[in-house]
């Protein structure tokens, strides 16, 4: 189905000015990519090369770097020393004047920096490449925890010691919550000026506290603090010449110490809450005088648990309207149009979706949104899109559990809670954040889903951790992160369905000779050798479900099973998304052997690379998202569209049986007798793949192995069954096969041509 763009309306208007540029542009027809940039425009819904002609430089794309992102942003972010797998970026300061990294991981602060934020790579959208401070660095601690245990900065804190609970959202300002030897810490970074002078500011209101608490506040490579007492305060310093960093701290209970390049905060023990500030600022040797001066005008100390009740919005709801698709056969797939000009700039790179129990949904997008939509109606002639969370760290998964959303990304599973029912997210709970990562480009966590129990599930592609190339399994109350499976590449997408069968699809490379669907066996190894985390390594793999020949997809995403007593012929069947082909494929269970499988390409193509579906229970229908980011055949961003059943006949097989020498089809219409069992109307081939460390592999003979080269299966006869609808095809030399493919052309009684191609692995015979 042809793209064709709605019109893209605000709901209501800010006061920014960005707000009426934005206004402007759309009634003058004018597209907001191009304010601003010399007459280009948004590449959101420019179609690319051909698949096989693909090359890096075509997924290089600068645009994030011009997204208003929100308040914070999580990511892996080259600090000056050393990275921070888990950081958190901060915007300071009632107009962005500094930033702040918080590690996620070690509870401090790695690095600040001032006049700019961060510089996103331009690698597959800025999704494999480096992050990195822009602007002018004021500290930077490197790779080291915010908070003493024993006495020392050893790194890794004890899991249980302390904990990264989340953060508060307040319209820009952010509340970080941790925990620190069972001590509640609620801490806001804030940035001001005073006399042209920039300063930071640390907002901390600790909970009952059994022990004395020592965190690092700063440090700076080749100085030697100093402490000193000025005017009753008590101050520290980091020589630096006009660089010269100054600290002091306020607050009951709270103090300095100092420790070679290192400045630290004390805080005493005591049964009730108490506030601290810590003031940062750069100010030249012998300005200690007016170092103090500021901290005294700046002494007031609010407690930051004011701004962890819900606070005020900062995103106004956009409208789009939708395309309501023509039936093809007995399918039609409606697109449900995306804001791609919006005021903020913001990426629609659509990476999961669920539904809430209101009947609207939520989407993720790679660049770190969830958005709210409304009017997902038959028409969807008024939708409405309300961006509802921002700054997560590449989710590429959301799931919908009693009305909350939880979002896999990169550093954890975020849960996202609207305090005030204004329908922006105000916390971001830390559900479980015990993902080990190495910050590799490619090593995204995958897909999102839950099983009876209410564990969730997701995929961690390869990387040098005990979690790489895995399916990870995460307990219900997120109390526990363990190793489900092992041995993959690169999945991209999982599905769970009837009796907690979980599967998950990898990408063809090295060890992966071509696109796999699995079954997941606890324990189980899957073929990419690099990640089997075993002892002794392993000489043979568990075997696919099905291999998925590159004609069907080339990439694949996730897969989702249609409901009982819907799609007719079709219920309960496994639908599996290919990203690469942006198409929808049914996988049909091998009736003899059920630990086997084929697939069949559904009618239609999206708009992007197809990676996760999920039926919407208040109409029944299936609901597709995805993006492009490497090698697809998308033509948009990302894409939302309904695959609605309108009815009627498949023409394709729905079932089907191997066995010795014979393999039976079942359609779900009744046949033309006379092409039905004409051998001629069908054409059979086999071909074993190599399993080797080369990306990819050629076609194999099975009966000459040293043969690059399909066998052929003779077809000797074709046998129609008395209901009319069954083909039991009579073949030579059928054998156990890495990769089949069946070719069928011929017409139902009626004279409708039935035609397509069946594509499976025998693994049994």
């Amino acid at each position: 189905m042809p793209p064709r763009l709605g019109s893209i309306l605000p709901v209501q208007f800010s006061f920014s000015v960005r707000w009426k540029l934005f206004a402007a542009a759309l009634l003058l027809g004018c597209p907001l990519g191009a304010l601003g940039q010399a007459g280009k425009t948004t590449p959101a819904t420019t179609a690319m090369k051909a698949v096989a002609d693909q090359v890096e430089g075509d997924w290089a794309d600068g645009r994030w770097n011009q997204v208003d992102v929100g308040p914070f942003m999580s990511a892996a972010i080259n600090t000056p020393q050393g990275r921070t797998l888990k950081g958190i970026a901060i915007k300071v300061g009632d107009m962005s004047q500094a930033t702040v990294c918080f590690n996620t991981e070690l509870l401090g602060y790695s690095a600040a920096w001032s006049d700019g934020f961060l510089e996103f790579d331009s690698g597959r959208y800025g999704l494999t490449g480096s992050t990195k401070p822009k602007g002018r660095i004021l500290f930077a601690n490197g790779i080291t925890p915010g908070w003493t245990h024993g006495g020392k900065l050893a790194d890794p804190h004890p899991r249980n010691w302390a904990k990264y609970r989340g953060l508060y959202r307040h319209g820009n300002r952010v509340v970080l919550s941790y925990t620190i030897d069972e001590t509640r810490v609620l801490e806001t970074p804030w940035a001001a000026h005073a006399d042209g002078r920039l300063f930071l500011m640390r907002t901390l209101e600790f909970g009952q506290a059994a022990k004395a608490l020592t965190g690092l506040i700063a440090a700076k490579r080749g100085a030697t603090a100093v402490l000193q007492e000025i005017d009753g305060l008590t101050v520290a310093h980091l020589p630096a010449g006009d660089e010269t960093l100054w600290i002091v701290v306020l607050g009951q209970g709270a103090g300095l110490a100092v420790d070679n390049d290192r400045v630290l905060l004390t805080v005493k023990p005591g049964a009730a809450k108490r506030l601290a500030k810590v003031l940062i600022m750069q100010a030249p040797l012998g300005q200690a005088e007016s170092v103090v001066e500021l901290a005294k005008a700046n002494a007031a100390i609010e407690p930051p648990s004011r701004l962890a009740k819900g606070g005020p919005g900062l995103w106004p709801p956009l409208t789009t309207r939708g395309v309501v698709g023509k039936p093809h056969g007995a399918f039609a797939i409606d697109t449900i149009q995306l804001p791609f000009d919006n005021p903020w700039n913001a990426l629609l790179f659509t990476a999961g979706h669920d539904f809430l129990p209101d009947g609207s949904a939520l989407v993720c997008t790679v660049h770190g949104d969830v958005w709210r939509l409304t009017g997902l109606d038959a028409t969807l002639a008024n939708v409405t899109w309300h961006r509802f969370a921002t700054g997560l760290f590449q989710p590429l998964g959301l799931k919908v559990v009693d009305g909350k959303a939880y979002v896999i990304g990169r550093d954890q599973i975020t849960r996202l809670h609207d305090l005030n029912a204004d329908g922006e997210a105000d916390f971001y709970e830390c559900f479980n954040n015990d993902l080990l990562t190495a910050g590799g480009g490619h090593a995204y966590a995958t897909s999102l889903e839950t099983d009876s129990k209410g564990n969730f599930y997701f995929t961690k592609c390869s990387e040098n951790t005990p979690h790489g190339g895995s399916l990870i399994r995460v307990s219900a109350d997120g109390g526990k992160l363990d190793v489900f499976a092992t041995g993959f590449r690169n999945p991209n997408g999982l599905g769970i369905g009837p009796g907690d069968v979980i599967t998950v699809g990898d990408q063809q490379g090295g060890w992966v000779p071509e696109t796999r669907v699995d079954v997941m066996r606890r324990g189980g190894f899957y073929g990419f050798m690099p990640m089997h985390h075993r002892a002794t390594k392993p000489e043979t793999y568990d075997p696919p479900f099905a291999f998925v020949p590159r004609v069907l997809d080339n990439s694949a995403g996730g897969q989702v099973w249609v409901p009982p007593g819907q799609w007719g012929a079709l219920g309960e069947r496994m639908i599996h998304l290919s990203y690469g082909r942006c198409t929808a494929l049914v996988a049909l269970p091998d009736e003899a052997h059920s630990g086997q499988g084929a697939m069949l390409q559904l009618p239609g193509r999206y708009l992007s690379g197809a990676m996760r579906g999920r039926f919407n229970p208040h109409d029944g229908h299936l609901y597709v998202s995805g993006l492009r980011g490497w090698q697809t055949a998308a033509v948009h961003d990302g894409c939302f569209q309904r695959l609605r059943f309108v009815g009627g006949a498949l023409r394709q097989p729905v079932r089907y049986a191997t066995r010795a020498d014979e393999l039976e089809l079942g359609f779900d219409v009744k046949l033309d007798r006379e092409l039905a069992e004409d051998p001629q109307s069908y054409s059979l081939e086999q071909w074993n793949y190599l399993w080797s460390s080369q990306y990819g592999s050629k076609d194999w003979s099975i009966r000459d192995p040293d043969k690059n080269r399909r066998d052929p299966v003779v077809i000797r006869k074709a046998t129609l069954q008395p209901d009319g609808k069954t083909v039991v095809l009579q073949v030579s030399g059928l054998a156990k096969a890495m990769q089949f493919q069946l070719k069928y052309d011929m017409d139902d009684i009626g004279g409708e041509l039935v035609r397509g191609t069946m594509a499976g692995t025998i693994n049994e015979l």
